[in-house]
């Protein structure tokens, strides 16, 4: 039974991803978080690169979702695991276009213009972009 209730849930997240083997879903980044914290003054630690917008800790991708609404996020758990957020502290500032949010998890995440932001688990080296255009649904933000 156990075995069972398992692979009904690894089918689930499978399907949910819409990936088909257990590589494609956690990628390379097993940890499945990308916990990037803000700078000295809580506002969000972004930059450009490469012409597009990154973390400007460890300069990886960040991508929105389309799927989500305007400070609220269509990412749950299951898709957390491909999709980590971009997670900001609760004390965080807005600044220009960036602004924190409250998730229902009760993290906090970054948005820009609304929009929440997210890692992606496969890129593991500063300048990937293979979430780029997944599912349609999944984009880079650039910048310019």
């Amino acid at each position: 039974m156990k075995n069972i209730m398992m692979l009904s849930a690894l089918t689930g997240v499978l399907a949910l991803t819409g990936c088909t083997t257990l590589k494609s879903v956690v990628g390379n980044d097993m940890s499945g978080t990308h916990e990037v914290q803000a700078t000295n003054n809580n506002t969000a630690p972004v930059a450009s690169k490469n012409g597009v917008l990154v973390d400007a800790t460890n300069y990886m991708t960040l991508y929105t979702y389309d799927k989500d609404s305007m400070n609220k996020s269509d990412c749950g758990t299951a898709c957390q695991v491909v999709w980590p957020i971009f997670q900001a502290p609760s004390n965080a500032k807005a600044s220009g276009q960036f602004a924190a949010f409250k998730r229902e998890d009760g993290k906090y995440q970054w948005a820009m213009n609304g929009k929440p932001l997210y890692f992606y688990a496969n890129d593991t080296k500063v300048g990937d972009k293979d979430g780029d255009k997944k599912f349609d649904v999944w984009h880079v933000i650039p910048t310019k």
